[in-house]
């Protein structure tokens, strides 16, 4: 990619891509082509190579000093999966929003039922932004 240019994907709301993306996936696909960790060959080294120099290179624009704890994930909704199922517990109080993605909602409301989880849904008036005092309140501890 550009040695100028920082782009993290949004996603489903950039379009078009910049056009040091298209040619670092052409790139990529033409070059390497397969995936990292699956194989000794060239090919699949040489992918990994990308993989850990992207980690270091995201360690260092993040100032994470294990850059082996960067994880990549298809998309946000995955992201958001693997942290909420992974970080909440039985018995955790969350506090959260009407005004969340279904990305963060739809898990939330199944581990209140398969974790047993007290969920606080925070409303928002329409066009005012959540209110401290709402969230304050909310706060069990």
């Amino acid at each position: 990619m550009g040695g100028d240019i920082i782009y993290l994907d949004n996603a489903a709301t950039s379009y078009p891509k910049p056009e040091s993306v298209y040619q670092a996936m052409n790139n990529y696909l033409r070059d390497a082509g397969v995936s990292p960790g699956r194989g000794s060959y060239n090919r699949a080294e040489e992918a990994e190579k990308i993989v850990e120099m992207t980690r270091s290179l995201l360690g260092q624009l993040f100032n994470i000093e294990q850059a082996k704890q960067i994880i990549f994930t298809s998309n946000v909704t995955e992201a958001l999966n693997l942290a909420l199922k992974g970080l909440i517990e039985e018995g955790d109080h969350i506090i959260t929003s009407q005004m969340e993605h279904n990305a963060m909602w739809r898990p939330l409301k199944a581990l209140e039922e398969k974790r047993d989880i007290d969920l606080t849904v925070i409303s928002c008036p329409e066009g005012k932004p959540l209110s401290a005092k709402d969230l304050e309140e909310a706060i069990t501890i």
